[in-house]
C-alpha cells in the first residue's frame, strides 16, 4: 500500500508541474514577438505609482520606498538564502553594481527570507546593494511584477519613470544585464 501511493504521490506532482509550466508559458503568447526573446514571465500590469510607492524595511529596520530610485534603471531581483540558483547569480549582480555604479544604474534585492539570514549572508559575501527582507510580502510583490508562480530567482528591471523593461524568471547573465544597461542608461 505504501509503494502506490508514493507512486500516485509522485505521478501527481509531475502533473502539476507539468501544468504550472503550461499556465506560465501561455502568457507569453500575448507578449510581443520583440519582447519574448527575453521575458519568461508574465507581463506586468503595475502602474509606476503602484511600483514606486512599494515599501520595505532594509537590514537596520529603516523602511524605503522604491520611487527614490524613479530616475534611474532599477533592477530588482526577488532571491532567498536557502534559493542555489539565486546565490549563483548574487555575484552577477554585485559585479554590475559596482561597474555600473557611476550611472543611472540601481540594484535592489528583495530576499524572501528572514532577516537574520540575509543579514549573515549579506555580510558573508558583502552585498554592495540595498537589501530589504521580506519574507511575507516579496512574493506578493513578485506576483505583481508577472511572476504568477512565485518561483525564485526573478528580476525585473524598470526604466526610469516605471515601466517594466525586463522580467526574468531564473538566473540572469552578466552579459543580459550589460545589454539593457546599454540600451536604456548610456553614458
Amino acid at each position: 500500500m505504501p509503494k502506490r501511493f508514493l507512486i500516485a504521490a509522485i505521478v501527481l506532482l509531475v502533473a502539476l508541474a507539468g501544468v504550472a509550466l503550461w499556465l506560465d508559458r501561455s502568457d507569453l503568447a500575448t507578449l510581443p514577438l520583440a519582447a519574448k526573446s527575453h521575458a519568461t514571465v508574465a507581463a506586468t500590469a503595475v502602474s509606476p505609482g503602484a511600483l514606486y510607492s512599494a515599501k520595505f524595511s532594509d537590514l537596520q529596520g529603516n523602511v524605503q520606498g522604491l520611487g527614490q530610485w524613479d530616475r534611474k534603471l532599477l533592477i530588482v531581483n526577488f532571491w532567498a538564502t536557502w534559493c542555489g540558483p539565486c546565490k549563483e547569480e548574487i555575484p552577477i549582480l554585485v559585479k554590475i553594481q559596482e561597474k555600473f555604479s557611476g550611472r543611472d544604474v540601481q540594484i535592489v534585492g528583495i530576499a524572501v527570507d528572514s532577516s537574520l539570514n540575509v543579514a549573515n549572508y549579506s555580510r558573508s559575501i558583502k552585498i554592495n546593494y540595498p537589501i530589504f527582507p521580506d519574507e511575507v510580502g516579496a512574493i506578493a510583490f513578485s506576483k505583481r511584477l508577472g511572476n504568477r508562480l512565485g518561483l525564485l530567482p526573478h528580476t525585473v528591471v524598470i526604466a526610469p519613470g516605471g515601466t517594466v523593461i525586463y522580467n526574468k524568471l531564473g538566473v540572469v547573465t552578466e552579459a543580459e544585464l550589460v545589454d539593457i544597461i546599454a540600451k536604456n542608461a548610456p553614458i
